[in-house]
């Protein structure tokens, strides 16, 4: 039993570094590939618009906190929205130094959560986040398909600097990163109305061993489910909060960024097809989405016509890791509270 865990904590450290090296090594080759111009916008950048858009980032983070809370108030957890805030910002700095990306996050979330929560409603917890992380990316995914089929023009355009695009490349991946939308979608739209496909038998067989082995959790889960579906007005609620608050919230943090590069004349359906694809790239296999959507951010912006040499995205990232590594203060206090009590 320990050789195995030790397996699994070894392949979990494997595929920690392999996805932080690939961060580092996309992030590197656009830094290398575009460094003079990188150095040349960083020289004549105006920072007083990088100080609202850090602010706004933060504010997005808030939000996100809230959105969690009042989603876990529906299962009557009872967590205060001042520790939701400390929660969520535990994850944030978490998605960044723990195997995952957002989902490790996550469940270091979890295992916080789980101090706050009395024992039998330790699940219900689990799902709430699990919820929240639903709602998010039932959020994004929406936005997403309609932000691709108006930017088709743009997107027929892209071009990648390591290897040469074909028209039906480009439509295959335009087809793919729909394909991406609508399974999440319908993934998330399957678990609310779980009871029209467990009629179906080799889906409800399923279902049945996996609440077999699962001492239960399955049903658990759906329980939760429909305890959300009766509370739907809320969870659509949360789902437009998401749209603006915390997707086109990062569009705008984005915008402010080319502003400080001195930039005007931008097409606002340009940059929210850049950020809303790249964050949706950001899902692939990562650390917070870093070198993917990095990449996807900067030849979607290059399409467009905005000639950035990757510094957009590259003060994006650094703005994203500096809120994550400052949300690790909400750690480092907890921590040293514990110490005194102790």
């Amino acid at each position: 039993m320990q050789t195995e865990k030790k397996k699994n904590r070894i392949k979990t450290f494997l595929l920690f570094v392999l996805k932080t090296g690939l961060a580092v090594v996309i992030i590197w080759w656009l830094i290398h590939t575009h460094y003079d111009t990188i150095v040349k916008n960083l020289a004549n950048i105006n920072f007083w618009w990088l100080l609202p858009a850090v602010l706004i980032f933060i504010m997005h983070m808030f939000v996100c906190s809230w959105r969690w809370y009042k989603l876990a108030l529906v299962l009557n957890i009872e967590i205060s929205f001042a520790e939701a805030i400390a929660l969520t910002m535990k994850g944030y700095f978490f998605s960044l130094v723990i195997p995952g990306g957002a989902i490790g996050g996550d469940i270091a979330k979890i295992g916080f959560l789980n101090k706050h929560t009395a024992k039998g409603s330790k699940a219900e917890g689990v799902f709430s986040i699990l919820m929240d992380r639903m709602t998010g990316m039932a959020a994004m995914f929406s936005l997403a398909l309609v932000v691709i089929l108006l930017s088709i023009p743009v997107l027929m355009k892209v071009e990648l600097e390591i290897i040469e695009l074909t028209d039906t490349v480009r439509v295959l991946g335009i087809l793919a990163l729909i394909a991406m939308c609508l399974a999440g979608l319908g993934a998330i739209v399957c678990l609310f109305f779980h009871k029209f496909f467990e009629k179906i038998k080799p889906i409800g067989w399923i279902m049945n061993l996996g609440d077999k082995y699962g001492h239960g959790i399955l049903t658990r889960f759906t329980k939760v489910i429909d305890t959300y579906r009766k509370s739907w007005k809320l969870v659509m609620e949360m789902c437009l909060v998401s749209v603006i608050f915390v997707h086109l919230n990062i569009v705008f943090v984005i915008y402010l960024i080319m502003k400080s590069l001195g930039m005007s004349n931008i097409n606002p359906l340009n940059v929210i097809s850049a950020v809303t694809i790249g964050n949706v790239a950001g899902l692939l296999p990562s650390n917070s989405g870093l070198g993917l959507r990095d990449v996807t951010i900067n030849v979607i912006l290059n399409a467009a016509g905005i000639k950035n040499g990757a510094t957009i995205p590259i003060i994006f990232s650094a703005i994203l890791i500096s809120c994550f590594l400052l949300a690790g203060l909400f750690f480092i206090l907890d921590f040293n509270k514990k110490e005194k009590a102790e």
